[in-house]
This record gives C-alpha cells, structure tokens and sequence, in this order.
C-alpha cells in the first residue's frame, strides 16, 4: 500500500515537468511526508523532546515550543509576535467550484482551469482530497480534522518535523490573514536536502468544529514560477459555518 504523497506524485509521473525527475521526486516526498501534520495533538505542560537530528525542544501548555539553550535560533518563530495582514484577502473569480469537505464545515473553491482534486481512497483517512496543478509545477492537500488544535500549536510542530528532514528548515514567514471573512494563520516553511530547495505554503484553521490545514508544496524554482497560482488556491479556503 502506497503512502499519501506517493499515491498524489506517482499519478503525475507521465507529465513532462522537472518536478518528476526521479531525484526530485523522491525529495519531494521525503520533504513532505517529513512535515505532515495529520492528528491527534494534545497539550503538555513544557515537557523537553529531542527531534530526530538530535535537538532537545521544550514544549508548553499553550502549543509554543523553543530550543532548549537556544532561543537565538531563527527558525524558531514566537507566536506572541505573529502579526496580522491587513490585506483582506478574498477567493479569486475563477475559483468557481466549491470542494466540500465532508469531516469539517470547510471547503476549497477552485479555478477547474488550473487544478485537479481527487479524494482520498477506500483504506485512507488523510488527506480528505488532492489538487494538482494541472501545469504540474505544484501540488496541495486538504486535511481535515474533527479534533480542534490551536493553528499556532500546529505551525510548530510542522517546523520541528520538518527539521527531521532537513536540519535547516525554518520559518520564512508568518502572518494572520482574513481570508473569506475568517482568520487564518498562514505560513511558509522552506528547507534544503540534498541540495535542492523546497517550499511549502499553508493555511491553517481551527474552530469548534475542527482543524483544517490547506498545504501546498513544490520545489523553490517551480515556487518561484507558479507561487502567485498557489496562493489563488488557498484564497479559495472557506469557512462554511453557519
């Protein structure tokens, strides 16, 4: 049985696109699946791990963490500090197709011009639905969740896992946005294996009803070319609580 990211990469392998060549490919998956957040968070009052490439963390009660002995790292971000756009930002008008999750009261309107979606199959439960680009330059996956985490409690846990991949992946940016009339916390999270870049772009939402994480990832070149497209995409998130 095939993991989630190889089942979304292996269905566009055929596309003439450098993102499948096989080196990248194989990395694109090992970034990804490396900072996958699926369920299942619970807060514990500053207790000390140790990441895989040998980094003790302090976790607190409140979803924020920082390196033990280290507070000068900069991929630590302190979310007390995280600032709000105040762009309002809004779906575009070629996003006219509403993707409804089934697990939570959110959903993704898409432009069909430039994105594919399949949900998850029979013997999966994340993610709840794929997008592709159908340029192929990038991929995003909706992943739903009936247990409410605190966005910035998710934020950090997808940067330390990250780290487990690469020891210098860090927080580029983040920032509160009103997305659709709903706050979001959106981040960007970069790192290096094996030489090459990779960058993966987020909204993250919690509220009674559960945790929604709208993830898209590609290769820093093929972010630079398609990043505006993937940013259209997640402006297409939306609260559908009444």
């Amino acid at each position: 049985m095939k993991c989630i990211t190889e089942e979304i990469l292996d269905t566009n392998l055929n596309k003439p696109n450098c993102i499948h060549h096989p080196i990248i490919h194989f990395m694109l998956k090992l970034f990804f699946l490396s900072i996958l957040i699926l369920s299942g968070f619970s807060a514990i009052s500053q207790v000390k791990a140790t990441t895989e490439n040998g980094k003790e963390v302090i976790l607190f009660d409140n979803g924020t963490w920082k390196l033990n002995n280290d507070s000068t790292n900069p991929a630590v971000v302190e979310t007390d500090t995280i600032k709000t756009n105040p762009v309002k930002f809004t779906k575009t008008d070629k996003s006219s197709f509403l993707v409804k999750s089934n697990v939570s009261h959110v959903g993704v309107y898409i432009n069909p011009a430039k994105w594919s979606f399949s949900v998850h199959s029979e013997n999966e439960t994340f993610p709840e639905y794929r997008f592709t680009m159908r340029s192929g330059n990038g991929y995003a996956m909706l992943i739903t969740e009936k247990i409410q985490v605190e966005m910035e409690s998710t934020l950090q846990r997808a940067l330390i896992n990250a780290q487990k991949a690469g020891p210098d992946a860090r927080i580029d940016h983040a920032e509160y946005r009103i997305v659709n009339n709903q706050k979001i916390l959106c981040a960007q999270i970069s790192c290096t294996i094996k030489g090459i870049r990779y960058i993966y772009l987020a909204y993250y939402f919690s509220s009674e009803y559960g945790t929604s994480q709208l993830l898209t990832y590609t290769t820093q070149k093929l972010f630079n070319e398609s990043g505006n497209e993937m940013e259209d995409f997640l402006n297409g998130f939306t609260s559908l609580e009444k």
